[in-house]
């Protein structure tokens, strides 16, 4: 999928991943972390290396007592959760979110991955790019 993505937007996958509109990461089922992006490190000010494998609720206590884990959770019991238009807690900016499942070769899910984009950032054009590309991957 990442390579469908990064095609469509005539990327690399690496710049994809370190976009700097885009704020991604992964978790597994116990909320360990699995990928950090530089937009985490920027908007968190928590760098990849404190977070790499510590509890996402210890890298971050204040996501401990959020509502917002129902959407990691929701992901971890295998659904993708896709918020058109939120507002970030701190920096009061709005933006959209969509949080995917990843699943083993048996089907079970092992993560999440969170991807984060500012509104005011999004154009039409990208997100039909975004989507046609996951649609391609998914049907083919």
């Amino acid at each position: 999928m990442l390579a469908c993505i990064a095609r469509a937007l005539n990327l690399t996958e690496e710049e994809v991943l370190d976009h700097p509109e885009l704020l991604i990461n992964a978790f597994d089922d116990e909320h360990r972390v699995l990928f950090w992006n530089k937009k985490c490190e920027e908007y968190f000010g928590i760098s990849e290396c404190e977070a790499l494998g510590n509890l996402l609720e210890d890298v971050v206590p204040h996501a401990r007592d959020n509502p917002k884990m129902k959407i990691l959770e929701s992901a971890l019991l295998g659904k993708t959760v896709f918020v058109a238009d939120n507002k970030y807690d701190k920096k009061n900016a709005r933006y959209t979110q969509i949080v995917l499942p990843l699943k083993d070769s048996s089907g079970k899910v092992v993560a999440a991955v969170n991807i984060v984009r500012t509104i005011k950032h999004i154009d039409e054009d990208w997100v039909s790019k975004l989507f046609a590309s996951t649609n391609e991957k998914s049907e083919g």
